[in-house]
């Protein structure tokens, strides 16, 4: 059902409840209530009726909804007093023509003036109810339409970071394998076996959020089993993880990328390469990756572009600050990250 018509359909039963009232009432306290007397008190909801939908017009035409509270109240109070005014003298005026419920010799300004603020009264509850449900209604559609931009606004955010994740992959892949063309061919012919499942990985789960730390890891695998071969005997690599945590969701190339920091500033700057151990554990609620290199620990490379992806894909993705810490503890390099645990 639209606003409009579920105004309509409310406005119509609350004043056709407020009519048999009115009509209850005449019955109990009337001894003599004929066809008139109900029709009056039809008419009288009739007018209230009009005069509500009038000043909801008015509300709306002058823009007083968009209005703040206090300046809101400084317009509805004349406003529904002159409204009072004239449907009370509208239904009253009716009611001394058609009916003997009004005695006109009795009737007095404070008489008409006490009928006034009873319609007043009806009209202050009608507006009130009337903005609750209107202030209601905008502020949940509000929340809504906050978390569609926002929404939107994850997604602009998370395309440009695998935008610049994916080239960043590719083009170390590419230097590797053309380095081996000349040299070995068949080891550059499994260079292109590992690369291309790479690539399939990397296009399959590209639309994804997240992944499973299995699925990642056998990525990483496969990774490091392409990099062993331009390495050769200079890197050695070892991947430990638990089953339970293989379900868990982090972002796509997320291990590989801290596998690749690991290659890229670490085992290719030491003379006779050296080990990266990679592990997968649990810390209470989170969960913890951690890569180990043998190396020296650089200057600002917590400020790569590569390791900013990574740590921004988490805030955005988890709505959380990511504990990324990076450690020099011997000869060996550790970079540990910690996000919370998704399943």
């Amino acid at each position: 059902m639209t606003r409009n018509n579920s105004y309509w359909l409310l406005q119509s039963i609350g004043w056709f409840v407020y009519a048999l009232i009115g009509v209850a009432i005449a019955l109990i306290f009337y001894e003599h209530v004929d066809v008139w007397v109900i029709l009056a008190q039809f008419f009288s909801a009739i007018v209230m009726f009009l005069s509500t939908h009038l000043l909801r017009y008015k509300m709306k035409l002058d823009g007083w909804l968009k209005l703040k509270l206090q300046k809101l109240i400084l317009r509805l109070l004349p406003t529904l007093i002159i409204l009072s005014l004239s449907a009370n003298g509208i239904v009253v005026g009716y009611t001394i023509l058609t009916t003997d419920l009004i005695d006109v010799e009795r009737f007095s300004i404070s008489v008409f003036l006490l009928f006034t603020f009873q319609t007043f009264v009806y009209f202050l509850l009608w507006t009130a109810v009337y903005l609750i449900i209107f202030f209601f209604r905008n502020y949940k559609k509000e929340e809504v339409e906050k978390w569609q931009l926002k929404t939107a606004v994850k997604d602009a955010e998370l395309i440009a970071l695998k935008a610049q994740i994916n080239p960043h992959f590719l083009f170390n892949a590419l230097n590797n394998i053309r380095a081996l063309i000349l040299e070995d061919h068949m080891k550059a012919r499994d260079m292109v076996s590992h690369l291309s499942e790479l690539l399939r990985y990397s296009i399959q789960f590209n639309d994804n959020e997240k992944v499973t730390v299995e699925e990642e890891l056998k990525i990483v695998n496969k990774y490091l089993e392409l990099e062993s071969i331009h390495y050769e005997n200079r890197l050695h690599y070892e991947i430990l993880t638990k089953e339970e945590l293989n379900r868990c969701k982090i972002p796509p190339m997320l291990i590989q990328l801290m596998a690749e920091n690991a290659v890229k500033h670490g085992i290719s700057q030491v003379k006779n390469g050296g080990d990266i151990l990679i592990s997968v554990e649990k810390d209470g609620k989170d969960l913890v990756l951690e890569v180990s290199n043998t190396g020296k620990l650089k200057k600002n490379l917590g400020n790569g572009i590569g390791l900013r992806n990574a740590t921004e894909r988490i805030r955005i993705l988890f709505e959380t600050e990511p504990d990324l810490e990076l450690k020099q503890e011997g000869n060996m390099v550790r970079s540990r990250l910690k996000l919370p645990i998704v399943r």
